[in-house]
C-alpha cells in the first residue's frame, strides 16, 4: 500500500465517520441548524427550492410516500457560502460536504419535522448570515 493508497482510505474513514456521527444525531438537528444559520430556517430553504424548480420534490418530503431527491449542486445553489460554511461547523462536516450531507438527509428531515402535508412549526434565530 503506498503513501496514496493510506490517504485516500484515511479521508474515507473520515467522510464515513462524519456521516455515521449525522446519522445518530438525527433529523431535528439538521432542521435546528438551519434554523440558527439559514435566514428564515427551514420553511425559508424550502421556500428557495421551490423557487429553483424543486417544488415537486420539496412537496414530496411533506407527504407521505416516495421521497424524490434534490442534485446536492441544486442544494449548493441555495446557500450562501457562509451559511454552507457555518453549517458544516455545526453539524460536523466538511463544508465541501454540506450539499451531499442536505441531499443524503434533508427529505427524511422535512418529514419528521412535517404533518398533514405541512411544516410544523419551526423555530427560527437565524443569524441572518449572507
Amino acid at each position: 500500500m503506498g503513501l496514496l493508497d493510506g490517504a485516500k482510505n484515511l479521508i474515507g474513514d473520515v467522510v464515513a465517520a462524519a456521516d455515521r456521527a449525522f446519522e445518530e444525531t438525527g433529523s431535528g438537528k439538521l432542521a435546528l441548524a438551519l434554523a440558527k444559520f439559514y435566514p428564515g430556517g427551514l420553511a425559508a430553504f424550502l421556500d428557495r427550492l421551490r423557487e429553483t424548480g424543486h417544488g415537486a420534490a420539496v412537496d414530496s418530503w411533506l407527504s407521505p410516500g416516495t421521497r424524490q431527491a434534490v442534485p446536492a449542486s441544486a442544494l449548493a445553489a441555495c446557500l450562501p457560502e457562509a451559511v454552507t460554511e457555518r453549517l458544516a461547523y455545526d453539524l460536523g462536516v466538511p463544508a465541501a460536504r454540506v450539499p451531499t450531507v442536505l441531499a443524503e438527509f434533508l427529505p427524511a428531515a422535512v418529514a419528521d419535522q412535517s404533518e398533514n402535508g405541512s411544516l410544523k412549526p419551526q423555530p427560527n434565530f437565524s443569524t441572518q448570515v449572507r
